[in-house]
């Protein structure tokens, strides 16, 4: 093969390799995207993922969050189950699937339900046969209805309403409505007063809370619920909201991944979410409510394996990740280093310059001492050999070249060292010498 071809070769592989070598680091070093489906846009949960979604990118977080958008926690669940999203916002009451494992915590709400004070409404079962305003994101409450009717044995109608004061307050003066039901965040303590002062004062109507009867029992038939309580004051106002503690049950709203999403992902995530919820809170207040889900296995959505690394303290560090390279990596440059060898050899390229030369030279230093008319001559070809010998013995010595070309430069030496000897014992005895020096070489025997 000639050498223009073997240049073409080494070339093409060299640009092969490269090129995996880049497509494998980018792939290696690009974050992890995952697409999380929540809504609606103007809750607080979609909120709290945006502030993540854009902090992630700010701080260079090796996970990224892609928003899928949707009408409200059930919507979102669909999503998930249809595979247009890895991971979803959705509650603790939304319809079970194997799909959905836990990744965090990240509030739970009171259930509140109000109703007019001269109605005369003050437990749940007081709203048998009557319609109940729902106050939410569509189907999110569907689950907590059915069950709280079925509870309390008070069976009627739901209407749905959109989360705003006007609608709301016409709805209560016009009686098409005997109570509110909502579920809200903690933090949403001061706009919630500020929507009940605006419903309150648009509708005519003192409005008054409604409690949940024995809430443990509920809760123990239904794990998506715990019992709770509504504490004085806690939505703030003037008068404050409630003026009273009131018992209720609460809902939790998760961070759920599909199954199949890789353990490693989860866990960046997970880790991620923690260290950055106090650094978003100021955007989210509701970054504050954000907890560890729940390792139990009776738990309303089983834990995912890369949130358990996390949480359990399991994650392996950077030197129990990469220690195998402390092993195989001299093995590996070794390996690498002979191929670099075997390259340049290929390419017609020798490791030791006195070989090469010496070897290439094999004629003109056969020539040369043939052609040779003195001594001098003769000394000054065997000096220059002599020099080239020493080198490479010295090479030979470190074992820098192996014992075929050792052998075929021995042979070489030993052919010069003799063609050297020939030729010399041929000028001393007067044959192929100029006159003057065998003159010269006579008068030098005689004395």
């Amino acid at each position: 093969m000639s050498r223009i071809l073997r240049w073409a070769l080494v070339v093409c592989c060299a640009c092969v390799a490269i090129a995996l070598g880049a497509a494998a680091w980018h792939r290696l070093s690009r974050p992890t995207v995952l697409t999380v489906a929540v809504g609606p846009a103007d809750f607080d949960d979609a909120a709290l993922i945006s502030a993540f979604a854009r902090k992630f990118v700010a701080g260079g977080s090796p996970v990224r969050l892609s928003i899928v958008p949707t009408s409200g926690p059930a919507d979102a669940f669909e999503r998930l189950k249809k595979g247009e999203a890895q991971l979803a916002v959705v509650r603790s009451d939304g319809n079970g699937s194997e799909q959905a494992q836990a990744v965090a915590l990240l509030h739970t709400d009171p259930v509140v339900i109000v109703a007019a004070e001269k109605t005369g409404i003050e437990s749940f079962g007081d709203l048998k046969g009557k319609t109940i305003g729902v106050v939410g994101p569509p189907g999110a409450n569907d689950s907590l209805l059915r069950t709280l009717r079925q509870h309390y044995q008070a069976p009627g109608e739901n209407k749905t309403l959109a989360p705003v004061p006007l609608e709301v307050s016409t709805a209560i003066r016009t009686r098409a409505v005997d109570a509110l039901l909502f579920v809200v965040p903690t933090t949403r303590g001061v706009k919630l007063g500020e929507s009940w002062a605006l419903v309150r004062s648009a509708s005519r109507r003192k409005l008054a809370f409604v409690s949940l009867d024995e809430p443990e029992a509920l809760a123990a038939a239904n794990p998506a619920y715990e019992s709770g309580e509504i504490e004085a004051g806690q939505f703030g106002g003037s008068p404050s909201l409630p003026e009273e503690s009131v018992t209720t049950i609460t809902v939790a709203t998760y961070l759920v991944a599909n199954r199949n999403v890789s353990a490693d992902a989860i866990t960046a995530l997970t880790r991620t979410l923690f260290q950055e919820r106090q650094a978003i809170s100021g955007e989210a207040p509701i970054a504050n409510l954000i907890k560890a889900a729940s390792t139990e296995k009776d738990a309303v959505y089983p834990l995912h394996p890369g949130a358990k690394v996390y949480y359990s303290g399991e994650e392996t560090s950077l030197m129990e990740r990469h220690g195998d390279w402390l092993f195989y990596g001299p093995m590996l440059l070794g390996a690498l280093g002979s191929g670099f060898l075997v390259v340049l050899r290929f390419l017609g390229f020798r490791d030791h310059q006195d070989q090469t030369a010496l070897l290439a030279r094999i004629r003109e230093v056969i020539s040369s001492i043939k052609e040779a008319q003195t001594i001098a001559e003769l000394d000054a070809i065997r000096a220059d050999v002599d020099g080239a010998v020493e080198r490479l013995a010295e090479s030979a010595a470190r074992g820098e070249f192996d014992e075929h070309r050792t052998a075929v430069l021995s042979l070489a030496i030993n052919y010069i060292d003799h063609l050297l000897a020939e030729r010399g014992a041929l000028l001393l005895s007067g044959h192929g010498m100029s006159s003057s020096d065998s003159l010269q070489v006579r008068l030098s025997a005689r004395s």
